[in-house]
């Protein structure tokens, strides 16, 4: 359908979205045709027809890299979508994170997310609360992630490992431990001397271009210095 200067305007239509893994599709229940026919009665008996069903099997969903769950995305990212159906919450993605991502997605693009398991209708205020406390959750998913990270970078540097791409300024790597360089710990030395004197780490950073010390990056900045002085490998 064409509107005015021959834009296209595309019918939106619900869809559902249906998803096995190798290990679950002989199981009874998890078939794609049994979600398929569930799904459908279930957007039946609101009055709603399921114009596609979307279709990933033998994917897990332990991330969004899955041929069928892309190609749905980006029909919602084209406004062709009006409902989105799924059996469980889990056949569309297993990261909190993941699904508040898609979340938004349907938000943004004014499509209903529904899962028959759950009982979650977006498109209903009920459904919107019970999803923005899976947001909440997401959000706690993430801060965990970051903390468990930290945590092994502690360790990490803790035992002298290497625990980022790039070795902290004062250390070399050798295999997988990181080592004290001799000519940086000098450098090292005398920027915390400067710096207790009072030098800025602008002044820091000239003196040690001057002097010709390597920097980890392109060259010295005054933001530079005040992170190997700050770096916790190199507190004093």
């Amino acid at each position: 359908m064409r509107g005015r200067k021959g834009k296209v305007h595309r019918e939106r239509i619900a869809v559902a979205y249906v998803r096995v893994s190798t290990r679950e599709a002989a199981q009874e229940g998890h078939s794609l045709a049994a979600q398929e026919s569930r799904l459908r009665a279930l957007a039946q008996g609101q009055g709603t027809e399921l114009g596609h069903v979307f279709v990933d099997a033998g994917f897990s969903a332990k991330n969004l890299k899955r041929p069928a769950v892309r190609e749905l995305l980006a029909a919602i990212e084209r406004g062709e979508v009006s409902a989105l159906y799924v059996t469980k919450l889990d056949r569309l993605c297993r990261s909190l994170v993941d699904l508040l991502g898609i979340v938004r997605l349907c938000e943004k693009h004014n499509v209903a997310l529904v899962s028959a398991s759950e009982a979650i209708d977006t498109g209903s205020p009920a459904g919107r609360m019970m999803l923005s406390m899976l947001g909440a959750f997401a959000e706690f998913e993430r801060a965990r992630i970051s903390e468990r990270i930290a945590d092994v970078a502690f360790d990490l540097r803790s035992r002298r490992q290497v625990y980022c791409r790039h070795e902290p300024f004062g250390y070399k790597r050798n295999g997988s431990t990181l080592v004290s360089d001799p000519q940086e710990q000098a450098a090292l030395v005398t920027m915390r001397r400067m710096h207790n004197d009072g030098a800025s780490y602008r002044q820091i950073a000239a003196w040690l271009t001057e002097t010709g010390v390597k920097s980890k990056g392109q060259a010295w900045y005054a933001s530079s210095v005040r992170d190997v002085l700050r770096s916790r490998m190199n507190a004093a």
